[in-house]
């Protein structure tokens, strides 16, 4: 795994010797560096915007406590559902079971059982006695 070069945009492998500084004489050598600052500068503003959009994008995602609280209210509104549908269920049932047979009248008693006896014969009219 190499370093990479912002001036070159190439890897490098790190060397951990010691090196001396370019040029001696009077305080070093300056060239390019004017260059590397601006390149520097650019390379900040991008990773400021970049890091600007992931922190608008973690504010827009759920976190675990979101979840867990929608997952619960959807639990409720499935249990609820099912036990309304339950209840209107046998609601319907209810009333079709009790409507499906036609009732008897209530008034309806059975015809009265009637016995009828022959009337007994009469016996004969005593003779009225003769007058004399």
């Amino acid at each position: 795994m190499g370093v990479h070069n912002i001036t070159t945009g190439q890897e490098i492998e790190p060397s951990f010797e010691p090196q001396e500084p370019p040029s001696g004489g009077d305080g070093g050598n300056m060239d390019g560096m004017e260059a590397r600052v601006i390149k520097l500068e650019e390379f900040a503003q991008d990773t400021r915007d970049r890091l600007t959009r992931i922190e608008t994008r973690i504010d827009q995602t759920a976190t675990k406590a979101d979840v867990s609280d929608a997952m619960n209210n959807l639990i409720k509104w499935v249990v609820g559902t099912a036990a309304g549908l339950g209840v209107a269920g046998i609601t319907v049932m209810s009333f079709v079971l009790n409507n499906a047979t036609p009732k008897a009248p209530a008034s309806a008693s059975p015809p009265p059982i009637v016995i009828q006896i022959p009337a007994l014969p009469q016996a004969p009219a005593p003779n009225p006695a003769p007058s004399k």
